[in-house]
């Protein structure tokens, strides 16, 4: 009788175990499915010709492969130059808003300043504050710029401003970032705050006995326990500045960068595709989801390659949400 019930507790047990199974495994399945269904319909679509768009019983697998709509699709965003050239705006800005954002987070978290529950407020609201709501006041700023005012000054003694417009220049991206003003700087300052204030007051004590200045204690110190907070700010600013399309539209008035392009990228198909009439708008959609995929995959091959880092740095550093 006892054998029995162990028995009959062991099957109960097993059958509990290949349920939980079973039904993780199709959870599983079906989450991937659902997340990954934009980017199998981006790339089966892409790489078919476009008289497949035509045929209702083509679905998922196309009647032959074709890279040329890979070639209209770089024809539409302005050639692998603007692929290069927003790159390098996007990773320069990425670079300076790392350094900028871990010299503010270091004096927020290490400096005992009266000021410093004001300026950590100033932080928060760089991006609580939607940037819409001041927006106008940066394109003004950089449409005159006045060299920080001096313009300002000079004209007060020759009556008339010096000033330059900076709206067709790179320098628009850099400026904001190199003073921590750049695209959700304020939740990187934070978080360099946190990671700086976790650093034990012991070891930058004993690199002051040493006879280490505050510049070197924060490079050789306090910078490599902030690695965490250097690949999450690399990989969040990155993501988000060539994701935002909404500062390149008003402020910087630059044609080649990829997200501003993106916005018309029906038009700029069609016409690369010369396709001057359509009834049915769908010749040029292959095109479409060509550059989709040409748009994606930096931010893409980032992420494959910094996964483990990031997430693992994510876990360190404390961000949530």
């Amino acid at each position: 009788m006892k054998k029995h019930k162990a028995n009959s507790l062991v099957l109960k047990d097993r059958a509990r175990k290949i349920s939980f199974a079973v039904f993780r495994t199709a959870f599983i399945v079906a989450m991937s499915y659902v997340l990954l269904f934009p980017l199998i319909v981006m790339i089966t679509r892409a790489l078919r010709p476009y008289e497949d768009m035509y045929n209702p019983s083509i679905v998922w697998i196309p009647s032959s492969l074709t890279l040329e709509n890979f070639k209209f699709a770089f024809d539409a965003l302005g050639g692998v130059g603007s692929v290069f050239s927003t790159l390098r705006v996007v990773i320069i800005s990425t670079l300076l808003c790392m350094a900028s954002c871990a010299m503010a987070g270091y004096g927020l978290a290490r400096f005992r300043l009266k000021s410093s529950p004001f300026l950590v407020a100033m932080a928060v609201l760089t991006f609580v504050v939607p940037v819409q709501t001041y927006v106008l006041s940066l394109f003004f700023n950089f449409r005159y710029f006045d060299f920080f005012g001096f313009g300002s000054l000079v004209g007060l003694f020759t009556g008339e401003k010096l000033f330059i417009n900076l709206t067709t220049s790179e320098a628009t991206y850099y400026l904001l970032n190199i003073f921590g003003s750049g695209f959700r700087s304020g939740l990187f300052i934070l978080l360099f705050m946190q990671i700086f204030k976790g650093v034990p007051d012991e070891l930058e004590n004993a690199a002051r006995i040493d006879g280490a200045g505050e510049v070197v204690t924060f490079l050789k110190i306090m910078l490599p326990n902030a690695v965490p907070g250097f690949v999450v700010t690399f990989v969040m600013s990155f993501v988000w500045q060539w994701n935002d399309s909404f500062f390149p539209s008003i402020v910087y008035q630059q044609d080649f960068f990829l997200s501003k392009t993106m916005q018309n990228i029906r038009d700029l198909a069609t016409k690369a595709m010369g396709v001057s009439t359509y009834a049915t708008n769908l010749s040029e959609t292959v095109v479409m989801f060509a550059a989709c995929l040409i748009f994606i995959l930096p931010p893409l091959i980032l992420y494959l390659f910094v996964q483990r880092f990031f997430i693992q740095s994510v876990e360190r550093s404390g961000l949530t949400g």
